[in-house]
């Protein structure tokens, strides 16, 4: 499967939270494996007056593009399924388009580590690291 069905297919299953957060993978590359995602932060993710999005929402948002870069580079053969996760908030995020660019740091055979970071106009505003476990699709059945 070539990157660009790769992304395709990620396009074409996207599941309910990821619409929720207005996100959408923009850009996927098997080597090095890498993967851009855009999201639409609206004022119901804010507090301090609908200004701030809130930082479960930026989780989000870091969190799913490392998701979404294994389920693209395995072929959905298997769900990542995150251990932990460790989140940066270096500047506060606002209502708008933000872009998160994912990463493979190593890739063993049952766990990966992985990291994200989150900008919106160029800024960075939150990074974040992770560390997720391949569970074969066929053993959630």
């Amino acid at each position: 499967m070539s990157d660009k069905d790769k992304l395709e297919m990620l396009l074409s299953h996207q599941a309910p939270c990821i619409k929720t957060l207005g996100g959408r993978a923009i850009k996927f590359q098997s080597e090095p494996p890498e993967l851009e995602m855009e999201f639409e932060a609206i004022p119901e993710f804010c507090h301090s007056d609908k200004q701030v999005v809130q930082g479960g929402f930026v989780t989000g948002m870091l969190d799913a593009p490392m998701a979404h870069l294994l389920i693209a580079l395995l072929e959905s053969k298997f769900n990542p399924v995150t251990l932990d996760i460790n989140v940066s908030f270096l500047g506060p995020s606002h209502p708008g388009k933000l872009n998160c660019h994912a990463r493979v740091l190593k890739l063993g055979k049952n766990i990966v580590y992985l990291a994200s970071e989150l900008y919106q106009k160029e800024r960075l505003v939150a990074t974040a690291t992770s560390t997720v476990k391949l569970v074969p699709v066929s053993s959630l059945s």
